[in-house]
């Protein structure tokens, strides 16, 4: 092997950053509240625990009658089944929810949509994300987002 092949070989290809979008039921945990006041929150992983990965992008959706984009964020750290974070558990509304231990990441909030969240009912009018995951199956925790669906949701982020 030549060292032009050896070098090759060992060259790192970085994974394409892939977008995810994670729900809260705000019956079950105050997210509101959460993203007012915290920095980076571990959220639970329920689907996908073997496809999320550090860096990539995270949207948080809010369920209920105002359901819709609340915040978009970075996975800061590998999946590890573990209880909430002390401050985590304090937003759950039963906290046994947050003791028990699951997969979950920690999410840095890189930026927050409280006074202005992209709604559902928005993204209903763009053909591109009319099947958008969440969209057609809200049942769930953890949504893949396609690198095109991202595209056209940050057309409505960035008007």
């Amino acid at each position: 092997m030549t060292n032009a092949q050896a070098t090759a070989s060992n060259t790192f290809v970085p994974q394409p950053r892939r977008t995810w979008i994670f729900q809260a039921n705000p019956l079950l945990y105050r997210i509101e509240d959460s993203l007012r006041t915290e920095q980076e929150e571990k959220w639970n992983l329920r689907q996908h625990q073997r496809a999320v990965q550090i860096h990539d992008r995270v949207l948080i959706w809010m369920s209920g009658k105002r359901s819709g984009i609340y915040a978009i964020g970075t996975v800061k750290t590998s999946p590890a089944i573990e209880a909430d974070s002390s401050k985590g558990i304090g937003y759950w509304n039963d906290k046994r929810q947050g003791y028990r231990p699951i997969a979950r990441v920690w999410v840095r909030y890189d930026q927050v949509l409280l006074n202005q969240p992209l709604l559902r009912d928005f993204l209903l009018c763009d053909p591109d994300l009319w099947h958008l995951s969440i969209i057609r199956n809200p049942r769930g925790t953890n949504f893949a987002v396609t690198e095109n669906e991202w595209i056209a949701i940050q057309t409505w982020l960035n008007p």
